[in-house]
Protein backbone atom coordinates (compact mmCIF):
# COMPACT_ATOMS: atom_id res chain seq x y z
CA UNK A 1 0.00 0.00 0.00
CA UNK A 2 0.71 3.55 -0.82
CA UNK A 3 2.13 5.53 2.17
CA UNK A 4 0.18 8.56 3.07
CA UNK A 5 1.65 11.77 3.84
CA UNK A 6 1.57 12.73 7.95
CA UNK A 7 -1.03 15.66 7.47
CA UNK A 8 -3.84 13.61 5.77
CA UNK A 9 -2.91 10.39 8.22
CA UNK A 10 -3.23 12.35 11.11
CA UNK A 11 -6.57 13.95 9.87
CA UNK A 12 -7.67 10.35 9.52
CA UNK A 13 -7.06 9.76 13.23
CA UNK A 14 -8.64 12.80 14.11
CA UNK A 15 -12.09 12.12 12.03
CA UNK A 16 -11.92 8.84 13.71
CA UNK A 17 -11.03 9.45 17.21
CA UNK A 18 -12.73 13.14 17.58
CA UNK A 19 -15.69 13.36 15.32
CA UNK A 20 -16.61 9.64 15.13
CA UNK A 21 -17.22 9.14 11.26
CA UNK A 22 -17.37 6.15 9.35
CA UNK A 23 -14.41 4.79 7.43
CA UNK A 24 -16.89 5.61 4.38
CA UNK A 25 -16.75 9.33 5.21
CA UNK A 26 -13.67 9.90 6.28
CA UNK A 27 -12.60 8.68 3.03
CA UNK A 28 -14.69 11.12 1.25
CA UNK A 29 -13.56 13.47 3.10
CA UNK A 30 -9.75 12.50 2.53
CA UNK A 31 -10.01 11.81 -0.82
CA UNK A 32 -8.95 8.29 -0.53
CA UNK A 33 -10.32 4.72 -0.37
CA UNK A 34 -12.00 2.62 2.46
CA UNK A 35 -9.32 0.51 2.36
CA UNK A 36 -6.70 2.69 3.01
CA UNK A 37 -8.18 4.04 5.78
CA UNK A 38 -9.08 0.94 7.52
CA UNK A 39 -5.12 -0.12 7.14
CA UNK A 40 -4.34 3.13 8.72
CA UNK A 41 -6.52 2.65 11.56
CA UNK A 42 -5.57 -0.67 11.96
CA UNK A 43 -1.57 0.10 12.26
CA UNK A 44 -2.22 2.83 14.39
CA UNK A 45 -4.01 0.59 16.83
CA UNK A 46 -1.07 -1.83 16.38
CA UNK A 47 1.10 0.85 17.59
CA UNK A 48 -0.61 1.96 20.35
CA UNK A 49 -1.09 5.76 19.19
CA UNK A 50 -4.09 7.66 21.07
CA UNK A 51 -5.26 10.61 20.06
CA UNK A 52 -4.81 13.48 20.57
CA UNK A 53 -1.63 12.52 18.70
CA UNK A 54 1.47 14.65 20.76
CA UNK A 55 4.46 13.35 18.69
CA UNK A 56 6.42 14.53 15.83
CA UNK A 57 5.73 13.44 12.05
CA UNK A 58 8.68 11.24 11.73
CA UNK A 59 8.03 9.36 15.24
CA UNK A 60 4.41 8.66 13.68
CA UNK A 61 6.05 7.36 10.66
CA UNK A 62 8.30 5.09 12.70
CA UNK A 63 5.63 4.21 14.65
CA UNK A 64 2.95 3.22 11.77
CA UNK A 65 5.75 1.86 9.45
CA UNK A 66 8.10 -0.07 11.24
CA UNK A 67 11.37 -1.16 9.68
CA UNK A 68 11.09 -4.75 8.23
CA UNK A 69 11.82 -7.58 10.29
CA UNK A 70 15.41 -8.75 8.57
CA UNK A 71 14.51 -13.02 7.30
CA UNK A 72 17.59 -15.17 7.38
CA UNK A 73 18.61 -16.32 4.09
CA UNK A 74 17.45 -19.87 3.59
CA UNK A 75 20.04 -22.52 3.44
CA UNK A 76 20.79 -23.70 -0.20
CA UNK A 77 20.94 -27.07 -0.56
CA UNK A 78 23.69 -29.39 -1.86
CA UNK A 79 23.38 -29.57 -5.21
CA UNK A 80 26.53 -32.00 -5.91
CA UNK A 81 24.81 -34.34 -3.39
CA UNK A 82 21.18 -34.34 -5.36
CA UNK A 83 22.74 -34.77 -8.88
CA UNK A 84 24.47 -38.33 -7.65
CA UNK A 85 21.52 -39.56 -5.67
CA UNK A 86 19.53 -38.57 -8.53
CA UNK A 87 21.45 -41.54 -10.42
CA UNK A 88 20.34 -43.93 -8.06
CA UNK A 89 16.94 -46.38 -8.88
CA UNK A 90 13.89 -45.00 -7.77
CA UNK A 91 15.50 -41.66 -6.18
CA UNK A 92 13.06 -38.32 -7.43
CA UNK A 93 13.63 -34.72 -7.20
CA UNK A 94 10.55 -34.47 -4.91
CA UNK A 95 11.71 -37.14 -2.52
CA UNK A 96 15.06 -35.12 -2.31
CA UNK A 97 13.18 -32.49 -1.76
CA UNK A 98 11.65 -33.50 1.20
CA UNK A 99 14.35 -34.83 2.66
CA UNK A 100 15.81 -31.35 2.47
CA UNK A 101 13.12 -29.68 3.99
CA UNK A 102 13.00 -31.58 7.11
CA UNK A 103 16.53 -30.52 7.77
CA UNK A 104 15.98 -27.30 6.83
CA UNK A 105 12.28 -26.10 7.15
CA UNK A 106 13.09 -22.67 6.03
CA UNK A 107 14.74 -24.05 2.56
CA UNK A 108 13.53 -23.23 -0.66
CA UNK A 109 10.55 -24.04 -2.15
CA UNK A 110 10.20 -27.08 -4.85
CA UNK A 111 9.80 -24.88 -7.85
CA UNK A 112 13.24 -23.23 -6.77
CA UNK A 113 14.52 -26.51 -6.00
CA UNK A 114 14.44 -27.97 -9.32
CA UNK A 115 14.99 -24.46 -10.97
CA UNK A 116 18.99 -24.77 -8.74
CA UNK A 117 19.23 -28.49 -9.91
CA UNK A 118 19.08 -27.31 -13.67
CA UNK A 119 21.44 -24.52 -13.35
CA UNK A 120 23.35 -26.92 -11.77
CA UNK A 121 23.52 -29.52 -14.80
CA UNK A 122 23.85 -26.70 -17.52
CA UNK A 123 26.87 -25.00 -15.57
CA UNK A 124 28.53 -28.36 -15.17
CA UNK A 125 27.44 -29.06 -19.20
CA UNK A 126 25.84 -32.19 -17.94
CA UNK A 127 23.56 -33.35 -20.66
CA UNK A 128 19.64 -32.86 -20.13
CA UNK A 129 18.73 -35.41 -22.68
CA UNK A 130 18.66 -37.89 -20.28
CA UNK A 131 19.32 -39.26 -17.14
CA UNK A 132 21.82 -41.96 -16.56
CA UNK A 133 21.13 -44.21 -13.38
CA UNK A 134 23.27 -46.03 -11.56
CA UNK A 135 24.41 -49.37 -12.56
CA UNK A 136 22.05 -49.45 -15.28
CA UNK A 137 23.50 -48.84 -18.46
CA UNK A 138 27.42 -49.62 -20.38
CA UNK A 139 27.75 -48.31 -23.74
CA UNK A 140 30.13 -49.91 -25.76
CA UNK A 141 31.65 -49.09 -29.60
CA UNK A 142 34.50 -49.20 -31.36
CA UNK A 143 37.24 -46.15 -31.49
CA UNK A 144 37.59 -44.86 -34.59
CA UNK A 145 41.27 -44.11 -34.39
CA UNK A 146 43.81 -47.61 -34.06
CA UNK A 147 47.34 -47.96 -32.77
CA UNK A 148 49.86 -50.01 -35.10
CA UNK A 149 52.06 -52.75 -34.12
CA UNK A 150 55.01 -54.61 -36.24
CA UNK A 151 54.26 -57.73 -36.96
CA UNK A 152 57.49 -59.91 -35.91
CA UNK A 153 56.69 -62.91 -38.68
CA UNK A 154 56.59 -60.63 -41.58
CA UNK A 155 57.58 -57.11 -40.65
CA UNK A 156 54.40 -55.09 -41.73
CA UNK A 157 52.57 -52.73 -40.03
CA UNK A 158 49.23 -54.11 -38.44
CA UNK A 159 46.40 -51.77 -37.08
CA UNK A 160 44.71 -52.76 -33.18
CA UNK A 161 40.88 -51.77 -32.84
CA UNK A 162 40.53 -50.47 -29.66
CA UNK A 163 36.82 -51.28 -27.76
CA UNK A 164 35.54 -48.40 -25.63
CA UNK A 165 33.40 -49.10 -22.67
CA UNK A 166 32.12 -47.02 -20.25
CA UNK A 167 29.14 -46.87 -17.41
CA UNK A 168 27.75 -43.00 -18.10
CA UNK A 169 26.55 -42.85 -14.54
CA UNK A 170 29.97 -41.97 -13.62
CA UNK A 171 31.66 -41.91 -17.24
CA UNK A 172 34.26 -44.76 -15.74
CA UNK A 173 35.48 -46.29 -18.88
CA UNK A 174 37.32 -49.54 -20.36
CA UNK A 175 39.78 -50.03 -23.37
CA UNK A 176 41.25 -53.16 -24.95
CA UNK A 177 42.96 -53.81 -28.17
CA UNK A 178 42.19 -56.18 -30.77
CA UNK A 179 43.60 -57.40 -34.00
CA UNK A 180 40.14 -57.21 -35.54
CA UNK A 181 36.26 -56.10 -34.69
CA UNK A 182 34.73 -59.56 -35.33
CA UNK A 183 32.14 -61.32 -33.17
CA UNK A 184 34.49 -63.15 -31.14
CA UNK A 185 36.39 -60.46 -30.07
CA UNK A 186 33.05 -57.96 -29.80
CA UNK A 187 31.93 -60.93 -27.42
CA UNK A 188 35.52 -61.40 -25.44
CA UNK A 189 35.55 -57.30 -24.88
CA UNK A 190 32.39 -57.64 -23.04
CA UNK A 191 33.32 -60.47 -20.96
CA UNK A 192 36.48 -57.94 -20.15
CA UNK A 193 34.57 -55.47 -19.38
CA UNK A 194 32.14 -56.87 -17.23
CA UNK A 195 35.28 -58.11 -15.43
CA UNK A 196 37.13 -55.04 -15.18
CA UNK A 197 34.21 -53.40 -13.18
CA UNK A 198 33.36 -56.11 -11.26
CA UNK A 199 29.86 -56.32 -12.23
CA UNK A 200 27.12 -56.15 -14.95
CA UNK A 201 24.60 -53.57 -16.07
CA UNK A 202 21.22 -54.42 -16.77
CA UNK A 203 21.29 -52.93 -19.95
CA UNK A 204 23.86 -53.12 -22.55
CA UNK A 205 23.69 -50.57 -25.14
CA UNK A 206 25.90 -51.26 -28.84
CA UNK A 207 25.77 -49.07 -31.95
CA UNK A 208 24.28 -50.65 -34.82
CA UNK A 209 27.03 -52.50 -35.96
CA UNK A 210 26.91 -55.37 -38.02
CA UNK A 211 28.86 -57.23 -35.32
CA UNK A 212 26.18 -56.72 -32.66
CA UNK A 213 22.99 -56.72 -35.08
CA UNK A 214 21.96 -58.69 -38.02
CA UNK A 215 18.80 -56.45 -39.13
CA UNK A 216 18.54 -52.86 -37.64
CA UNK A 217 15.33 -52.06 -36.43
CA UNK A 218 13.73 -48.86 -34.26
CA UNK A 219 11.42 -51.15 -32.49
CA UNK A 220 12.35 -55.00 -32.48
CA UNK A 221 16.15 -55.06 -34.11
CA UNK A 222 17.41 -59.11 -34.92
CA UNK A 223 20.94 -59.68 -32.75
CA UNK A 224 23.50 -61.78 -33.12
CA UNK A 225 22.88 -65.12 -31.65
CA UNK A 226 25.78 -65.30 -30.05
CA UNK A 227 25.64 -62.03 -28.91
CA UNK A 228 22.16 -62.63 -27.61
CA UNK A 229 23.53 -65.59 -26.16
CA UNK A 230 26.12 -63.80 -23.82
CA UNK A 231 23.49 -61.13 -23.00
CA UNK A 232 21.29 -64.12 -20.94
CA UNK A 233 24.27 -65.44 -19.60
CA UNK A 234 25.31 -62.34 -18.06
CA UNK A 235 21.40 -61.24 -17.27
CA UNK A 236 21.91 -58.07 -19.73
CA UNK A 237 19.97 -56.52 -22.03
CA UNK A 238 20.61 -55.69 -25.36
CA UNK A 239 19.18 -52.25 -26.95
CA UNK A 240 21.31 -50.65 -29.71
CA UNK A 241 21.25 -47.28 -29.79
CA UNK A 242 19.20 -45.90 -32.68
CA UNK A 243 20.65 -44.56 -35.83
CA UNK A 244 21.31 -40.85 -36.15
CA UNK A 245 20.55 -40.42 -32.32
CA UNK A 246 24.34 -40.16 -31.28
CA UNK A 247 22.89 -39.00 -27.41
CA UNK A 248 21.66 -42.49 -27.43
CA UNK A 249 25.01 -43.17 -26.31
CA UNK A 250 26.23 -39.86 -25.93
CA UNK A 251 28.85 -40.91 -22.73
CA UNK A 252 30.67 -43.59 -25.04
CA UNK A 253 30.53 -41.29 -27.91
CA UNK A 254 32.28 -38.43 -24.99
CA UNK A 255 34.50 -41.30 -24.31
CA UNK A 256 36.08 -42.59 -27.48
CA UNK A 257 37.04 -38.57 -28.21
CA UNK A 258 38.63 -39.25 -24.51
CA UNK A 259 40.46 -42.23 -25.55
CA UNK A 260 41.42 -40.84 -28.70
CA UNK A 261 42.96 -37.97 -27.00
CA UNK A 262 44.07 -39.38 -23.55
CA UNK A 263 45.60 -42.52 -24.85
CA UNK A 264 45.84 -42.77 -29.02
CA UNK A 265 47.54 -39.57 -28.44
CA UNK A 266 49.65 -40.29 -25.66
CA UNK A 267 50.87 -43.15 -27.09
CA UNK A 268 51.69 -42.12 -30.48
CA UNK A 269 55.29 -41.78 -30.77
CA UNK A 270 55.86 -45.15 -29.28
CA UNK A 271 56.65 -48.54 -31.38
CA UNK A 272 54.58 -51.99 -30.60
CA UNK A 273 55.09 -55.33 -31.59
CA UNK A 274 52.33 -57.13 -30.35
CA UNK A 275 48.68 -56.74 -29.23
CA UNK A 276 49.91 -57.69 -25.96
CA UNK A 277 52.32 -54.54 -25.39
CA UNK A 278 50.00 -52.12 -26.77
CA UNK A 279 47.33 -53.46 -24.25
CA UNK A 280 50.02 -52.99 -21.49
CA UNK A 281 50.24 -49.50 -22.47
CA UNK A 282 46.64 -48.45 -23.04
CA UNK A 283 45.82 -49.99 -18.86
CA UNK A 284 48.66 -47.59 -17.76
CA UNK A 285 47.11 -44.71 -19.83
CA UNK A 286 43.29 -45.92 -18.53
CA UNK A 287 44.60 -45.94 -15.02
CA UNK A 288 45.71 -42.13 -15.35
CA UNK A 289 42.63 -41.13 -17.23
CA UNK A 290 40.37 -42.84 -14.64
CA UNK A 291 42.26 -40.81 -11.63
CA UNK A 292 42.48 -37.57 -13.37
CA UNK A 293 40.18 -35.01 -11.13
CA UNK A 294 36.98 -33.52 -12.61
CA UNK A 295 37.16 -30.39 -13.62
CA UNK A 296 33.90 -28.80 -11.94
CA UNK A 297 32.96 -31.41 -9.36
CA UNK A 298 35.14 -32.86 -6.81
CA UNK A 299 36.93 -36.72 -7.09
CA UNK A 300 37.30 -38.38 -10.06
CA UNK A 301 35.83 -41.18 -12.47
CA UNK A 302 37.40 -43.64 -9.76
CA UNK A 303 35.91 -42.13 -6.80
CA UNK A 304 32.79 -41.77 -8.90
CA UNK A 305 32.42 -45.46 -9.75
CA UNK A 306 33.02 -46.15 -6.44
CA UNK A 307 30.33 -43.93 -4.95
CA UNK A 308 27.52 -44.12 -7.96
CA UNK A 309 27.72 -47.57 -9.97
CA UNK A 310 29.87 -50.18 -8.53
CA UNK A 311 27.49 -50.35 -5.30
CA UNK A 312 24.49 -50.98 -7.97
CA UNK A 313 26.22 -53.46 -10.60
CA UNK A 314 24.63 -57.19 -11.00
CA UNK A 315 26.77 -59.40 -9.58
CA UNK A 316 28.82 -61.46 -12.17
CA UNK A 317 27.90 -64.88 -12.96
CA UNK A 318 29.90 -68.28 -11.26
CA UNK A 319 31.14 -68.84 -14.40
CA UNK A 320 32.80 -67.32 -17.34
CA UNK A 321 31.13 -67.06 -20.76
CA UNK A 322 32.32 -69.39 -22.97
CA UNK A 323 32.30 -67.63 -26.83
CA UNK A 324 30.09 -69.42 -28.82
CA UNK A 325 29.57 -69.22 -33.07
CA UNK A 326 26.17 -70.14 -34.51
CA UNK A 327 25.80 -71.35 -37.67
CA UNK A 328 22.08 -71.50 -39.88
CA UNK A 329 22.52 -74.47 -42.31
CA UNK A 330 20.77 -77.65 -43.19
CA UNK A 331 20.75 -81.50 -42.14
CA UNK A 332 22.14 -83.56 -45.37
CA UNK A 333 21.02 -86.26 -47.16
CA UNK A 334 23.29 -88.07 -45.15
CA UNK A 335 22.42 -86.78 -41.87
CA UNK A 336 25.44 -85.23 -40.98
CA UNK A 337 25.50 -81.29 -40.92
CA UNK A 338 29.15 -79.53 -41.40
CA UNK A 339 30.75 -77.10 -39.91
CA UNK A 340 34.21 -75.61 -41.20
CA UNK A 341 35.01 -78.89 -42.37
CA UNK A 342 33.66 -81.23 -40.24
CA UNK A 343 30.60 -83.27 -40.22
CA UNK A 344 28.37 -84.37 -37.28
CA UNK A 345 25.60 -86.68 -36.92
CA UNK A 346 22.02 -86.16 -36.09
CA UNK A 347 19.37 -88.77 -36.20
CA UNK A 348 18.14 -89.42 -39.79
CA UNK A 349 14.67 -88.11 -39.55
CA UNK A 350 16.02 -84.97 -39.32
CA UNK A 351 17.32 -85.28 -43.44
CA UNK A 352 16.85 -81.82 -44.63
CA UNK A 353 15.34 -79.64 -42.41
CA UNK A 354 17.12 -76.29 -41.53
CA UNK A 355 18.79 -76.18 -38.39
CA UNK A 356 21.54 -74.22 -36.28
CA UNK A 357 24.66 -75.64 -35.16
CA UNK A 358 26.36 -73.99 -32.29
CA UNK A 359 30.12 -74.68 -31.66
CA UNK A 360 32.56 -73.73 -28.99
CA UNK A 361 35.87 -74.96 -28.40
CA UNK A 362 34.83 -77.93 -27.34
CA UNK A 363 31.41 -79.00 -28.52
CA UNK A 364 28.88 -79.08 -31.28
CA UNK A 365 25.59 -78.49 -30.76
CA UNK A 366 22.29 -78.99 -33.22
CA UNK A 367 18.99 -77.22 -33.08
CA UNK A 368 15.98 -77.27 -34.65
CA UNK A 369 13.99 -74.48 -33.87
CA UNK A 370 14.52 -74.47 -30.17
CA UNK A 371 15.27 -78.09 -29.59
CA UNK A 372 18.69 -79.65 -29.07
CA UNK A 373 19.03 -82.84 -31.22
CA UNK A 374 22.26 -83.56 -31.07
CA UNK A 375 25.67 -83.12 -28.83
CA UNK A 376 28.95 -84.04 -29.85
CA UNK A 377 32.21 -83.20 -28.74
CA UNK A 378 34.35 -80.76 -31.62
CA UNK A 379 36.27 -82.59 -34.03
CA UNK A 380 39.98 -81.43 -34.71
CA UNK A 381 41.19 -84.63 -36.44
CA UNK A 382 41.53 -83.60 -40.06
CA UNK A 383 42.13 -87.38 -41.45
CA UNK A 384 38.60 -88.45 -39.35
CA UNK A 385 36.49 -85.57 -40.40
CA UNK A 386 33.04 -87.68 -39.54
CA UNK A 387 31.50 -87.97 -36.25
CA UNK A 388 28.44 -90.44 -35.96
CA UNK A 389 26.45 -91.66 -33.63
CA UNK A 390 25.59 -95.26 -33.87
CA UNK A 391 21.49 -94.26 -32.72
CA UNK A 392 21.57 -91.65 -35.70
CA UNK A 393 21.78 -94.48 -38.54
CA UNK A 394 18.74 -95.74 -40.17
CA UNK A 395 18.29 -99.91 -39.25
CA UNK A 396 20.00 -100.66 -42.70
CA UNK A 397 22.99 -98.10 -42.28
CA UNK A 398 23.65 -100.01 -38.73
CA UNK A 399 24.84 -102.96 -40.46
CA UNK A 400 28.10 -101.48 -41.68
CA UNK A 401 28.81 -99.01 -38.67
CA UNK A 402 32.26 -100.17 -37.17
CA UNK A 403 33.47 -100.13 -41.37
CA UNK A 404 36.00 -97.67 -42.47
CA UNK A 405 37.89 -96.82 -45.63
CA UNK A 406 40.71 -98.53 -43.81
CA UNK A 407 39.38 -101.65 -43.12
CA UNK A 408 37.98 -101.81 -46.55
CA UNK A 409 41.09 -100.92 -48.44
CA UNK A 410 43.19 -103.52 -46.05
CA UNK A 411 40.29 -106.30 -47.21
CA UNK A 412 41.08 -105.66 -51.07
CA UNK A 413 45.13 -105.50 -50.10
CA UNK A 414 44.55 -109.18 -49.55
CA UNK A 415 42.64 -110.07 -53.05
CA UNK A 416 45.62 -108.22 -55.08
CA UNK A 417 46.15 -104.57 -56.59
CA UNK A 418 43.70 -104.29 -59.48
CA UNK A 419 40.77 -104.94 -56.44
CA UNK A 420 41.95 -102.46 -53.72
CA UNK A 421 42.55 -99.62 -56.41
CA UNK A 422 38.66 -100.38 -57.23
CA UNK A 423 37.90 -100.39 -53.46
CA UNK A 424 39.97 -97.14 -53.49
CA UNK A 425 37.88 -95.41 -56.47
CA UNK A 426 34.60 -96.57 -55.08
CA UNK A 427 35.20 -94.92 -51.76
CA UNK A 428 36.44 -91.72 -53.84
CA UNK A 429 33.51 -91.48 -55.46
CA UNK A 430 31.06 -90.08 -53.17
CA UNK A 431 31.34 -87.05 -51.20
CA UNK A 432 31.45 -88.77 -47.70
CA UNK A 433 33.48 -92.32 -48.33
CA UNK A 434 30.74 -93.71 -45.69
CA UNK A 435 28.28 -93.75 -48.65
CA UNK A 436 29.92 -96.31 -50.18
CA UNK A 437 30.41 -98.63 -47.28
CA UNK A 438 27.07 -100.82 -48.37
CA UNK A 439 28.48 -101.41 -52.00
CA UNK A 440 32.47 -102.08 -50.79
CA UNK A 441 30.42 -105.20 -48.36
CA UNK A 442 28.74 -105.61 -51.06
CA UNK A 443 31.77 -106.53 -53.47
CA UNK A 444 32.98 -108.36 -50.24
CA UNK A 445 30.04 -110.83 -50.53
CA UNK A 446 30.67 -111.87 -54.58
CA UNK A 447 33.98 -112.49 -53.71
CA UNK A 448 33.40 -115.47 -51.43
CA UNK A 449 32.00 -117.02 -54.97
CA UNK A 450 34.58 -116.35 -57.45
CA UNK A 451 38.03 -117.03 -57.31
CA UNK A 452 41.03 -114.16 -56.93
CA UNK A 453 41.92 -114.21 -60.45
CA UNK A 454 37.88 -113.83 -61.67
CA UNK A 455 37.74 -110.38 -59.23
CA UNK A 456 40.74 -109.00 -59.85
CA UNK A 457 39.88 -109.30 -63.84
CA UNK A 458 36.62 -107.41 -63.62
CA UNK A 459 38.15 -105.35 -60.89
CA UNK A 460 40.59 -103.98 -63.73
CA UNK A 461 38.08 -104.37 -66.36
CA UNK A 462 35.36 -102.15 -63.95
CA UNK A 463 38.82 -99.42 -63.44
CA UNK A 464 39.00 -99.45 -67.62
CA UNK A 465 35.55 -98.42 -68.04
CA UNK A 466 35.61 -95.89 -64.96
CA UNK A 467 32.67 -98.00 -63.50
CA UNK A 468 32.62 -97.19 -60.05
CA UNK A 469 28.78 -99.10 -58.61
CA UNK A 470 28.36 -102.53 -57.35
CA UNK A 471 25.31 -102.98 -59.64
CA UNK A 472 27.80 -102.96 -62.89
CA UNK A 473 30.60 -104.57 -61.18
CA UNK A 474 28.55 -107.70 -60.72
CA UNK A 475 27.40 -107.79 -64.07
CA UNK A 476 31.29 -107.53 -65.10
CA UNK A 477 32.10 -109.97 -62.86
CA UNK A 478 29.53 -112.38 -64.13
CA UNK A 479 30.70 -111.68 -67.52
CA UNK A 480 34.17 -112.28 -66.80
CA UNK A 481 33.21 -115.68 -64.80
CA UNK A 482 31.51 -116.87 -68.54
CA UNK A 483 34.72 -115.70 -70.46
CA UNK A 484 36.79 -117.81 -68.04
CA UNK A 485 34.89 -120.72 -68.24
CA UNK A 486 35.15 -120.87 -71.98
CA UNK A 487 38.48 -120.14 -71.93
CA UNK A 488 38.72 -123.42 -69.41
CA UNK A 489 36.91 -125.28 -72.18
CA UNK A 490 38.94 -124.71 -75.05
CA UNK A 491 41.93 -126.10 -73.00
CA UNK A 492 40.64 -129.49 -72.92
CA UNK A 493 42.60 -131.63 -75.45
CA UNK A 494 40.69 -133.72 -77.67
CA UNK A 495 41.89 -136.71 -79.65
CA UNK A 496 40.09 -139.96 -80.94
CA UNK A 497 41.17 -142.15 -78.63
CA UNK A 498 39.23 -139.89 -75.56
CA UNK A 499 35.93 -140.56 -74.76
CA UNK A 500 33.56 -138.13 -74.38
CA UNK A 501 30.54 -138.02 -72.07
CA UNK A 502 28.62 -140.40 -74.63
CA UNK A 503 30.94 -143.06 -74.38
CA UNK A 504 29.42 -144.02 -70.89
CA UNK A 505 25.88 -143.60 -71.81
CA UNK A 506 23.38 -146.34 -71.37
CA UNK A 507 25.55 -147.97 -69.13
CA UNK A 508 28.63 -147.49 -71.28
CA UNK A 509 30.20 -148.78 -73.96
CA UNK A 510 30.25 -152.54 -73.41
CA UNK A 511 26.79 -152.35 -72.40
Amino acid sequence: MRRLDMLKTREILRLKNEVGLSLREIAQACNCGKTTVSEILKRAEKAGITWPIEISDKQLMSLLYPPAETRKSPSEPDMEYVFHEMKKKNITLMLLWEEYKEKHPDGIMYTQFCDRYRKFKKDNKISLHKEHKAGEEMEVDWAGDTITYVDTHTGELKPAYLFVAVLPASSYPFVYAYGDTKIANWIDAHVRAYEYFGGVPKITIPDNTKTAVIKPDGVDPLLNKSYHEMARHYRTTIIPARAGKPKDKAADENMVGNVSRRIIAALRNRQFFSLHEINQAIAGELEKLINRPFQKMDGNRKTAFEKIDKPCLQPLPAKRYEYSDWKETKVAFNYHVEYEGFFYSVHYSYVNRPCSVRATSKTIEVYIGSERVAAHPRNYNPFKRYTTLEEHMPDEHKAVYGWSTERFLSWADKTGPNTREFIKRILESREYPVQSYRACMGIMRLCKSYPVEIMETASREALDKNTCSFKYFNIILKQVAVNYSKVKNDRIIKHENVRGNGAYAGGGIHA
